[in-house]
């Protein structure tokens, strides 16, 4: 594991696109690299300035000096914005699904099962009157 690897996101950072790191537009695109190894190029903007493309792939991204960490993914939007705050991401990345979209982005769209928010926590567990006596003790 690089430390660029993400814990929850099967996405790792694979760099800015050869001949562009020091041109204006270097700093717009990044390719990151899926589980299956294969790399895939990345529009880059602002948290606060992402567009909401349909059929696309959105990953809220924090910068380290280590280099970028994708801490959620899912589609562009309200969504991605509201991921982005809740991480305290800097950046949101946009892959634009053509039409032979790669399956291992396309399974990063996927809805998880009994979670309607991938950041979101557990509800805290209620504690019974016989516990706070414990507690209280």
């Amino acid at each position: 594991m690089n430390a660029t690897d993400s814990l929850l996101i099967p996405l790792s950072d694979a760099g800015r696109l050869s001949g562009l790191t020091d041109g204006a537009l270097g700093a717009r695109y990044r390719f990151w690299r899926d589980q299956d190894g294969v790399r895939h190029v990345f529009s880059v903007y602002p948290a606060d300035d992402a567009p909401d493309y349909p059929e696309a792939l959105a990953i809220a991204v924090r910068r380290t000096p280590a280099g970028s960490i994708a801490v959620w993914a899912g589609m562009p939007g309200e969504a991605a914005n509201r991921a982005a705050r809740r991480a305290m991401a800097e950046e949101i990345h946009i892959h634009v699904m053509g039409e032979d979209a790669p399956e291992a982005l396309r399974r990063l769209l996927t809805p998880r099962p009994c979670a309607m928010d991938m950041l979101a926590l557990p509800a805290p567990a209620r504690r019974t009157q016989d516990a706070e006596r414990r507690h209280a003790a």
